[in-house]
């Protein structure tokens, strides 16, 4: 067939109609989706569920020919059963009962085989209640345990999962332990935290899905290896890969910054080596909370770490280059394939990349078939293939977010660029080819014309070199376009979950992904070249590594730029079930209006923008009109409290923290735990904030309260100066808060709730350093209730505010977590409360409560709810009586 036969082929687009038999699998994973949700928030018979599938599937038989709209009905409902009972029958994680019963901070010796290691890393930490810091090495290590010493004292056999921690001196040695050696230690293990605040992420259930049921800490000196693994498992051995791999890019980094040959911007440093190992290996351990809030900001930290879209540039690379060497189509898609499992495997095959890696492997089959690709179906078998293996994953948030992105590209983005600009790109091809014209749309055709006119007339004014430039800068201005669009569609659709997990509203992202993404294109082959010359050649390394450095560092510098501006740090609070609903309709209809014939492309642009709005934009705070409400946050061993008065004015007394918190830490007390509680309810800016004292268990998660919610006024009392308090005032100060200092017989309103200020007395001079008896003691009243808050306030506070009088009060906020220096008989009595809360965590160092606290509230008939065993706790006061909720009862979005 001569050549200009094979292109006359006509470039028509074709956007097929949202409807059954052009995307069938598509209904089903809808359908199949709407059973698994259905099935988690009620409980169906697995058998019924299977009786309604056969009978739905035969009533779906019998009428496929003579009634087709029946017939689909009963397939819709076949799907919808199936996935309720997949999500009904799915295997869930072992709760691991003993081994959590077990962990309850006691020292313990614990027998099993190493699963995995991480890396000897050397740390900072504080001592509790101290800015001195000490330096030492640690090691994670992941065992499978096999024995542990139970309460009698003797080993008993015991199953389980522990994520342990050695710590050892600078100048000792760690053990040089490998994976799948059976190693014994003594170590003091507790279970991951769970924090019983609505809205806040459960890292106990996330543990046990990864096979962890307690978290353990020992001294290296403890920790003796039993015997030393032959042969280790395949796990084990990627691990190890990814590990080497890791360490030896690191080392690389390090010696690149010793040579000066080569300019700053062309060298990696250490922490840019950490940025590249998330990116190629998925090893996150050696990022810093600082690297990842720039990206967090920018909405971009998915171009950090291993992801789908890192996969499928890899598998993008290795199809390119079998196509170059002329391999033929079949070997070609084998190979791409078969590399792109080992990149996952390498990677650790968490679910992003197994999620790509089934859609490229759609793909390219498709390719290699001969079969009418539709996307929409292959992304809906890839998602129904996933769920069907783990319906569970519909409610993950990567799950999600990954769909949604594959969703906006292929549904709504795709079609509008078929309706718009994309003949016009296609057309591109062969421009010089001039039987091609005639099969073309008449616009389409007559654009190759103009063009080639255009390119022949500049010859004369320019030369034809460069005027042969002009359809290849057409092809790169068209190629922007096509990224521009995709951004654009891509973050419209990912405000919904993007508002829901992180609060965030990118504003930036825009930008920084136009900027970003091109550069990845480059980055990410160079990164993969330098990581197999480090591991293969290092002489060489320096070659692939400067480009890598050069295009690491842009994506910094655009990165960057944009998260420290305003617009960077944008935060929302949870959308509401009304929002959520609202959106999906929308983003629905975006992609049903794309396929008509009329106003498509306006039309669906609309109901995206409308989507957007919904998710981002203010919605109504949850709480009680006309009733002041106190809640007691779960912020483990520490303080935070909620107070909202009956008009809506929102105050946060104190933020929680933790004490001997090692400065690297990932977990920001504030961040994670008090500002999700936050937007939980619906809250998006504090009306006050107060400390009562500086110590960190108080004030250790204000920082990130004062950036997340920029309250208009702080509270504070009489503190000593201490590096963490001093940084805060500063902060204030930066971000416009205005700081109000109140003592002993201070009275004001807050909104139509009464606040009296019952310590510090106003000649109180504190120590140097931070105490309990600084505490700013706050009784807040409404009608005829009242609340006494009395932050850490010990035994001489007390008798102080017992002889100011006027105490008595509905709700006392207990001092000191139950100290036996707080709470003394003659306050108690004073006070007179119906109600106690006392702010603690679960086997805490310090013994809190105290039995004896305990006793004398019991003594006096106090109704206590404690944190560590009730969680999060609200207080109603209506002006005329108390009453009580627990965690699980609080009106979240």
């Amino acid at each position: 067939m001569p050549q200009a036969a094979k292109c006359a082929a006509p470039y028509s687009p074709v956007v097929e109609p949202l409807r059954f038999h052009f995307v069938p699998l598509l209904f089903a994973a809808v359908f199949f989706s709407c059973g698994i949700v259905a099935a988690r928030f009620v409980w169906l018979i697995p058998a019924l569920l299977l009786f309604g599938f056969l009978v739905c599937g035969i009533v779906g038989v019998l009428t496929a020919c003579k009634a087709q709209s029946v017939s689909l009905l009963a397939a819709s409902v076949v799907f919808f059963l199936l996935g309720a009972f997949g999500a009904e029958v799915a295997p869930r994680s072992a709760p691991q009962t003993q081994l959590g019963q077990l962990a309850d901070g006691i020292q313990r010796t614990v027998e099993g085989r190493v699963t995995r290691l991480g890396p000897v890393r050397q740390i900072e930490s504080n001592l509790p209640f101290s800015d001195k810091t000490r330096e030492e090495q640690s090691q994670q290590i992941q065992l499978r345990l096999t024995a542990v010493t139970a309460n009698d004292g003797n080993m008993q056999p015991l199953a389980g999962g522990l994520s342990l921690t050695l710590y050892a001196p600078l100048d000792a040695a760690l053990p040089s332990v490998a994976c799948a050696d059976t190693v014994r230690a003594t170590v003091t293990m507790r279970k991951p935290e769970r924090y019983l605040d609505p809205g806040v992420w459960d890292e106990r259930a996330y543990m046990l899905d990864e096979g962890i049921a307690a978290f353990g800490s020992g001294k290296a000196a403890s920790f003796t290896i039993v015997s030393k693994a032959q042969r280790p498992s395949l796990l084990c051995w990627l691990h190890i890969m990814q590990q080497n791999a890791s360490s030896r890019l690191l080392v690389f980094a390090d010696g690149q910054q010793s040579h000066a040959r080569l300019p700053t911007y062309l060298r990696l440093s250490r922490e840019d080596a950490t940025m590249l190992t998330a990116m190629l290996t998925g090893d996150r351990s050696y990022l810093s909370r600082g690297v990842r809030t720039g990206f967090e900001r920018t909405g971009s930290f998915h171009l950090l770490v291993v992801s789908g879209m890192h996969l499928a540039i890899f598998a993008g690379l290795v199809f390119f280059i079998a196509k170059t060497v002329r391999m033929p189509r079949i070997a070609a898609t084998c190979i791409t394939i078969l590399l792109a499992f080992c990149y996952a495997l390498f990677t650790g095959y968490g679910q992003p990349a197994q999620r790509s890696f089934w859609m490229i492997t759609l793909f390219l089959f498709g390719r290699l078939l001969w079969r009418e690709r539709s996307a929409l179906n292959a992304i809906a078998f890839a998602a129904l293939a996933l769920l069907a293996v783990s319906p569970h994953a519909l409610f993950e948030a990567g799950f999600q977010m990954t769909l949604l992105s594959v969703l906006a590209i292929a549904g709504i983005a795709a079609p509008i660029a078929e309706k718009t600009f994309a003949p016009y790109l296609a057309a591109l091809r062969d421009l010089w080819l001039l039987p091609i014209d005639p099969a073309l749309l008449p616009r389409v055709a007559q654009f190759r014309v103009s063009l080639r006119m255009i390119v022949e007339h500049a010859q004369l004014l320019v030369g034809r070199r460069v005027s042969n430039c002009i359809p290849f800068l057409v092809r790169l201005s068209l190629r922007a376009l096509e990224l521009l669009l995709v951004s654009i569609i891509v973050e419209l659709v990912m405000s919904l979950p993007m508002a829901l997990y992180f609060h965030r509203i990118t504003a930036v992202a825009l930008p920084v992904n136009l900027l970003v993404v091109p550069l990845l294109g480059i980055l990410l082959p160079s990164a993969i070249l330098t990581l197999l010359a480090v591991l293969i050649v290092p002489a060489v390394a320096f070659v692939p590594a400067a480009v890598t450095a050069a295009m690491l560092h842009a994506v910094l510098w655009a990165v960057h730029l944009f998260a420290g501006s305003m617009t960077g740090d944008l935060r929302t609070a949870t959308p509401s079930m009304v929002a959520i609903v609202l959106w999906m309709a929308c983003s629905a209809a975006a992609i049903w209006v794309i396929r008509q014939q009329r106003l498509a492309v306006t039309l669906s642009l609309g109901a995206l923008a409308a989507a957007a709005c919904i998710a981002i934009l203010p919605h109504r705070m949850l709480y009680r009109t006309g009733t002041l409400e106190v809640t007691t946050i779960d912020v483990g061993q520490g303080d935070s409290l909620l107070v909202i008065t009956p008009e809506g004015k929102t105050l946060l007394i104190d933020a929680g923290g933790i004490a001997g918190a090692s400065p690297e830490s990932k977990f920001d007390i504030g961040e994670d735990v008090v500002s999700q509680l936050l937007w939980a309810r619906g809250i998006r800016g504090l009306d006050a904030i107060a400390i009562t004292h500086a110590h960190a268990d108080h004030i250790g998660g204000i920082s990130a309260v004062l950036a997340n919610f920029r309250p208009r006024e702080m509270w504070i009392g009489r503190n000593p100066d201490s590096p963490a308090y001093d940084r805060l005032m500063r902060e204030a100060v930066m971000l416009g808060i205005r700081t109000q200092q109140h003592f002993a017989g201070d009275i004001f309103y807050f909104g139509t709730a009464e606040i009296r200020v019952l310590s510090p007395a106003p000649g109180y001079l504190p120590k140097s350093t931070p105490t309990n008896d600084d505490s700013l003691v706050l009784r807040v009243n409404y009608g005829e209730t009242s609340a006494l808050l009395e932050g850490d306030a010990e035994a001489p506070s007390e008798a102080r505010m017992v002889a100011l009088g006027g105490l008595h009060s509905d709700l006392l906020k207990v001092g000191h977590h139950g100290s036996k220096t707080s709470t003394t008989p003659g306050f108690l009595d004073a006070v007179s409360p119906s109600y106690a809360a006392i702010s603690v965590g679960q086997h805490n160092y310090y013994g809190h409560p105290k039995l004896e606290t305990l006793e004398k509230l019991e003594a006096a008939r106090v109704h206590t709810y404690r944190t560590d065993l009730l969680g999060a706790s609200t207080f109603y006061l209506d002006g005329k009586h108390v009453t009580a909720a627990g965690w699980d009862q609080v009106p979240v979005r």
